[in-house]
């Protein structure tokens, strides 16, 4: 059940809550800047990317690694200690738990867990780790639980970690300023300013960029979808169509805020996925699927410390090509769902953050994984389909339809198919768009939201990108950018878990009567008090 804020803002508070007119123009200048030298770079050289992103993950893969898997070791020992009892905000929880979760899911996974819920297993069975023989059994035991470890505890522990440090600012110190910047607890001095409008706008443009990623790899599965069920030509002004719509719906969501907006279309978004999930589960080999989800948790677990440090240095690369690529996915992602995460989390502990976040997240992921991979690893062992065949000569979005034309009354699976994929980018979207605007505000309490105008501007702004990619072609740099831009990510990840944990040691003394303190004494990245 919704508890709702029923003291009305005063006067004062309503004027503070104004956009930051400098750090937004300075955003968007640079936003507008990258966004236009894609009309002239050559994206033809994929040989150079190639070698670029090779480099990154040779270099960096072994710190990827062991980085994600610490920050989840101190987010459970975090979760048991006495912190886990501070509550972050008065009063009981803002959302009820089904709401707060729906939008926690919806907007942290996107139309990315149909995509690789459909054929991840189908790469991992023909090209598998551990020095496996591809289509073998030891691949096709193993294919659906690397899709399991990619989506699940480390991944959602890294959004958790950062969520938490961000709501402990923010209801427990009463910073009212919504930014990363903050958690990282910058020195005061002249440089302070500098440092944390750069921090700030590199995360405004990191979060556009993973945006115009997932925008750009849901439209041609909408695409694709629409053509086998309308016959719609799939070209670049379909795309483009496709975009534009998306930005409409996700703009209009995003203008009415997170209880009229984003909420009701992340719960709408739950239930056709579960439906849709349930469908398939039904339809398809139900006893196998059941069997292989839990043969799957079985040898995840058992084999989660060698996945968590493989990297196969006499191997084929497969930690590199895939384990080091999801942790710098989801690294770069962390600013902006800490961010929302953190803004729906009023009222809970950190402990019920955690949990909730982590555990719950993960089993959202493992229940598509597992329905979605089981069922097209069925038809694969069965001889009925051969999607790792059909990723070769159709291509992944042709090899997705394939599976869905394999179900009772295709076009009308595919039809859900499209809807639910339209609706998870433009819930990951509008939640995107909404933070963006907070991060614009120069000051904000935890009853506001951010200026309408602000959120409307954002929502425009961030379909900018995605657009001009589907246009020249660039996807491949952009996620070049997004790997890039992990790094510097991972030192200012750093720097706030180092900050929160000083806090600690002495917000801890007090537990568990701790109650979130008075507003702090504060200036904003403008220097204004």
């Amino acid at each position: 059940m919704q508890v709702k804020e029923k003291r009305p803002h005063t006067p004062a508070e309503e004027s503070r809550v104004q956009m930051d007119s400098g750090m937004t123009i300075v955003s968007l200048a640079v936003l507008l800047l990258l966004s236009f030298s894609f009309l002239f770079l050559d994206h033809s050289d994929s040989g150079v990317l190639q070698k670029i992103f090779d480099f990154i993950t040779q270099a960096f893969g072994g710190v990827y690694l062991v980085y994600l898997f610490a920050v989840l070791v101190l987010l459970g020992g975090l979760a048991f200690s006495k912190a886990g009892r501070i509550r972050l905000g008065d009063g009981p929880p803002q959302y009820g738990d089904l709401s707060w979760f729906s939008m926690l899911f919806c907007a942290c996974i996107g139309s990315s867990i149909l995509y690789w819920g459909m054929i991840e297993w189908a790469y991992y069975m023909g090209s598998p780790p551990f020095g496996f023989a591809p289509m073998g059994r030891e691949a096709a035991e193993i294919a659906v639980t690397y899709t399991m470890f990619h989506w699940g505890l480390t991944g959602w522990g890294t959004y958790c970690m950062a969520a938490v440090i961000i709501a402990y600012y923010f209801f427990v110190k009463r910073i009212p300023v919504f930014r990363i910047s903050v958690s990282c607890r910058l020195r005061e001095g002249p440089r302070r300013k500098f440092w944390a409008d750069f921090i700030d706008v590199f995360v405004i443009i990191g979060l556009c960029s993973g945006v115009a990623v997932s925008v750009a790899l849901g439209t041609p599965m909408v695409a694709q979808g629409l053509h086998a069920i309308f016959g719609i030509p799939v070209d670049t002004r379909t795309h483009v169509w496709i975009a534009l719509v998306w930005a409409v719906l996700f703009g209009a969501c995003t203008v009415s805020g997170v209880d009229k907006g984003i909420k009701i279309l992340s719960n709408i978004n739950s239930v056709l996925a579960l439906v849709f999930v349930a469908f398939l589960l039904c339809c398809g080999p139900t006893v196998f699927i059941v069997n292989n989800t839990v043969n799957s948790l079985g040898v995840m677990l058992q084999e989660f410390l060698r996945m968590s440090f493989s990297t196969e240095p006499l191997g084929n690369g497969f930690p590199q090509l895939w384990t080091v690529f999801y942790w710098a996915w989801w690294i770069s992602y962390v600013p902006v769902m800490g961010l929302f995460i953190a803004k729906i989390s009023r009222g809970r502990t950190i402990r019920q953050v955690i949990f909730g976040t982590t555990v719950l997240g993960s089993m959202g992921c493992w229940l598509f994984q597992t329905v979605l991979g089981g069922y097209g690893l069925g038809l694969q062992l069965s001889g009925e389909l051969d999607t790792v065949a059909n990723l070769g000569t159709l291509g992944d979005y042709g090899a997705m339809m394939a599976l869905l034309q394999t179900l009772p009354m295709p076009k009308l699976v595919i039809g859900i198919f499209v809807i639910l994929s339209f609706v998870f980018l433009a819930t990951t979207c509008d939640s995107s768009a909404y933070i963006l605007a907070t991060i614009t505000t120069r000051r904000i309490t935890t009853c506001q939201e951010p200026p309408k105008r602000s959120r409307l501007l954002w929502s425009v702004a961030i379909i900018i990108w995605p657009v001009i990619l589907l246009v020249v072609g660039g996807l491949n740099v952009v996620k070049l950018c997004s790997m890039i831009g992990s790094i510097p990510l991972l030192f200012i990840f750093y720097r706030m878990i180092r900050g929160f944990l000083e806090e600690l040691k002495q917000t801890t003394a007090n537990v568990p009567a701790v109650l979130p303190g008075k507003e702090a004494d504060y200036e904003d990245a403008a220097g204004n008090p």
